[in-house]
């Protein structure tokens, strides 16, 4: 068989690594260039004639020599070297990069060592830009009081955002992963039963969640969220994951009852004032209103919001709103205030 000319060998070998996506060169034991891709060469911004007998040295400068020294001693030592690398090219670019360095050994002396090196600028422009978008998002969440999750149903792993970690008072590392684990450590005892219901219900029907209930923080606060979720199926309607929210409506709701418990008193005033027109005073409210109606409205005038009736009653919040609608027609009156002040004046009649 013919063998090929020295030449020919090395153009063979150029060609070779030219057609390799990552940068591939070779320098000797005494730190010169023996060998350069094509991509090597257009990286550095050399001819191939400029690079090769180059010093590494002077290819990188004195302060980028200094940072890689380390590696490089250690591949003239016989090691493999891997690491990563950021720095200005001679256009003055910011690139990242992975580089490996394999020993060149023969009869047990280190002749040189290869050179791999893999450009991600690009892969950590997208971790950068990632990492970014987390902490804004975790702001964000922060300052909404706000948290998200994910239930990987088919793998029942449950993720969770920063800022619901941040709701709940725990960490990342107090935390299992795990749906049933979870569903009942934080959740108030009185609340779970119904929790657990919704979550099912979405889970077997499709319905969307739509829920408050509390939690018991590790420091033994009480904090009341409202959460949100949609199930996501396959083609076959096979469950697949239930995404959602969870906000902190502690504060919102502790005004609410304030602004409501105020409207309680100026319409229970405003009854001791004055009279309805067309209704006597003392009207006996179960011949206008349901025992159902009956019950919701005496709710109302504890100052329970329509959320906090839906969870006392276990109705939907919708349901309880229509009731409330209902009253106000039965009664003649035109919101909530005076709806109470009539029910108070009846119970203060009766």
């Amino acid at each position: 068989m013919r063998r090929s000319e020295p030449g020919t060998a090395r153009e063979g070998v150029q060609a070779m690594v030219d057609a390799l996506p990552a940068l591939v060169g070779y320098w000797d034991s005494e730190l010169r260039n023996r060998l350069a891709n094509a991509a090597y060469v257009e990286f550095f911004g050399k001819s191939p004639a400029e690079l090769h007998g180059t010093h590494i040295r002077e290819l990188l400068g004195d302060e980028l020599f200094a940072e890689i020294l380390p590696y490089v001693e250690g591949a003239l030592a016989g090691r493999k070297q891997l690491f990563d690398q950021r720095f200005h090219t001679p256009s003055g670019e910011l690139r990242f990069t992975q580089t490996s360095y394999a020993p060149d050994v023969a009869d047990g002396e280190v002749r040189g060592f290869f050179v791999l090196i893999i450009d991600i600028t690009e892969r950590r422009r997208i971790e950068e830009e990632g990492e970014r978008s987390r902490m804004q998002l975790a702001e964000a969440e922060r300052i909404a009081r706000l948290g998200s999750w994910e239930w990987d149903i088919p793998n029942n792993r449950l993720t969770c955002s920063e800022g619901l970690f941040a709701i709940y008072g725990i960490t990342a590392e107090d935390f299992d992963g795990h749906y049933e684990a979870s569903n009942t450590q934080y959740i108030h005892p009185d609340d779970r039963a119904r929790v657990e219901t919704e979550i099912q219900q979405a889970v077997e029907t499709g319905t969307p969640v739509d829920i408050e209930y509390r939690i018991i923080r590790p420091d033994g606060r009480v904090r009341r969220l409202h959460s949100r979720a949609e199930l996501t199926a396959d083609a076959a309607g096979k469950p697949l994951r239930l995404t959602g929210t969870a906000q902190d409506v502690t504060e919102l709701r502790a005004a609410a009852e304030v602004l409501h418990q105020t409207a309680s008193d100026i319409g229970r005033r405003a009854a001791e004032l004055h009279g309805y027109p067309g209704r006597p005073r003392n009207a006996d409210l179960s011949k206008l209103l349901g025992p159902r109606q009956l019950e919701i409205l005496g709710l109302v005038a504890e100052g329970l919001s329509n959320g906090e009736i839906a969870s006392r009653l276990y109705l939907t919040e919708s349901t309880v709103k229509w009731h409330v609608r209902k009253i106000l027609r039965a009664l003649g009156v035109a919101n909530r205030a005076q709806a109470v002040a009539r029910y108070l004046s009846t119970a203060t009649h009766s």
